[in-house]
């Protein structure tokens, strides 16, 4: 038995606490290319020799780590037997030590395109983590004191997850961070409510981290993301042979890896009703009962869950347990929509502005006055979420270091119909054919392309380029 399969247990439990903090899969082989751990599809093959391992044998080979930022192009991928069906996209490996000697190698892997983007956005910060991971597994092969160095390490990772700020000075949002603040040493269940990008994720990382759970690891599920067949099992985890494809040893579940700590049942509007009855037992009780499985194990966790649905009329439609509701519902926390906090726009504005300036690098000081009374009155349906959005946007796009009415995108402008009080009728009809024109011409059009644009205008190709010269969009 190799050194790293000694301590499999230990290592596939903090591989799924990984897996959980990034929202990557993650997996480990031994210096045998025998599967020590996995998560995602690689959780059913632990135990199993990997076959296609160009890329790992170079690793154990060479002792350093590597990346494979597209599978279908990467040299480490040549002569591979499953290339043309391997269903990797990416993967960032550090190798692991003892001794000197590599013994394995811990891995991180993009199974779709979004995983992959994030990979790549994220590489030398993963590649910093899996360095740190094997430095502590390393040491778990001597003693089983690098178990709670381990934990740091995934505390650290978590602490940079659960960063929590609100912005603004409206009473709205006063008193909800008020409630939310006098709460968080309570064990009683809180209950958000409020519009899609309102902050419900942020004021449940805030409650937590000034809680009494904060040394532990917040489990936050997305009900809404999860196909329904696979809801309990994910929540309650399942023992072996439970179901067709239950893989050996059984699973554990959300709500027993948050014991000790809170769960975050985010979108609890779509949980489904056989679900949330077993979800009730669970609080009632403070037990959960595996998929399959006869002993209740009991838990301790604080659940904090939220929804932008109107749960009130989904009881009454039969749609969500009434039950569940009056259990769920015992501290009822309003985060407001942002057309109703439309006092705090101006803070919320600078500080995004200087949240961007920093990661993108830009020296972007302000907006005119003329857009910020467009983004002012405009309704902001995707709330902060939107606002945040745009204001990167805008970060990108606008030309000068002062965000100017020009630069805001046409649904804004149009939306908000603030900001040209100034503005002469021709000023309106300008910027309007500005916008228009810099729509639909493509940066480097062919004289063809243009000659065709002003065809489709009805205008001739003398006045399109008099218009696209004026605009300085040629």
């Amino acid at each position: 038995m190799t050194a790293l399969m000694k301590i499999q247990s230990f290592i596939q439990a903090y591989v799924k606490a990984i897996a959980s903090i990034l929202d990557v899969d993650v997996t480990i082989v031994d210096n045998e290319l025998v599967r020590v751990a996995g998560t995602g599809i690689y959780a059913d093959e632990i135990g199993e020799t990997v076959t296609h391992a160009n890329f790992f044998h170079h690793i154990l080979v060479s002792g350093e780590s590597g990346s494979i930022m597209d599978s279908m192009a990467d040299l480490n991928c040549k002569g591979c037997e499953k290339r043309t069906t391997c269903r990797e996209l990416a993967n960032v490996a550090y190798p692991i030590f003892k001794e000197g000697a590599v013994v394995g190698i811990i891995s991180i892997i993009a199974f779709s395109e979004g995983e992959r983007k994030n990979l790549l956005e994220n590489r030398g910060q993963m590649e910093e983590f899996l360095k740190y991971m094997s430095v502590l597994l390393e040491s778990k092969l001597y003693t089983d004191e690098a178990k709670e160095r381990l934990e740091q390490q995934l505390q650290v990772v978590h602490d940079a997850e659960k960063g929590w700020s609100f912005v603004g000075d409206s009473q709205k949002m006063k008193e909800a961070i008020r409630i939310g603040k006098k709460v968080a040493k309570s064990n009683s269940t809180v209950f958000l409510r409020g519009e899609s990008g309102t902050g419900k994720e942020i004021m449940a990382k805030m409650i937590h981290a000034l809680s009494d759970r904060r040394d532990k690891l917040m489990i936050s599920i997305n009900c809404a993301a999860i196909p329904e067949n696979l809801v309990e099992s994910e929540l309650f985890g399942y023992e072996e042979g439970a179901f067709t494809g239950a893989k050996k040893h059984g699973s554990i579940g959300k709500f027993e890896l948050a014991h000790g700590s809170t769960i975050f049942l985010d979108e609890i509007g779509d949980m489904p009703l056989p679900v949330q009855t077993k979800l009730l037992r669970v609080l009632q009780e403070s037990v959960v009962e595996r998929i399959g499985g006869t002993k209740p194990i009991p838990i301790d966790i604080r659940v904090i869950c939220a929804t932008n649905k109107n749960i009130e009329q989904m009881v009454e439609e039969g749609a969500f347990r009434e039950d569940l509701y009056y259990r769920l519902n015992i501290i009822p926390i309003e985060l407001p929509p942002l057309r109703k906090r439309k006092e705090d726009l101006p803070a919320l504005i600078e500080y995004y502005i200087a949240y961007y300036n920093q990661k993108l690098g830009k020296s972007m000081r302000g907006v005119s006055p003329e857009a910020l009374q467009t983004l002012t009155s405009y309704d902001w349906p995707g709330n902060v979420r939107e606002m945040k959005n745009i204001i990167e946007y805008l970060e990108n796009i606008a030309e000068g270091e002062i965000i100017q009415l020009s630069d805001l995108p046409d649904h804004i402008v149009m939306r908000s119909g603030k900001g040209f009080e100034d503005w002469s009728l021709d000023e309106i009809v300008e910027d309007y054919e500005k916008r228009v024109l810099s729509s639909m011409v493509k940066k480097g059009a062919t004289l063809e392309e243009k000659n065709q644009l002003a065809e489709n205008l009805k205008i001739s190709r003398a006045t399109l380029y008099r218009k696209l010269k004026k605009y300085d969009l040629l």
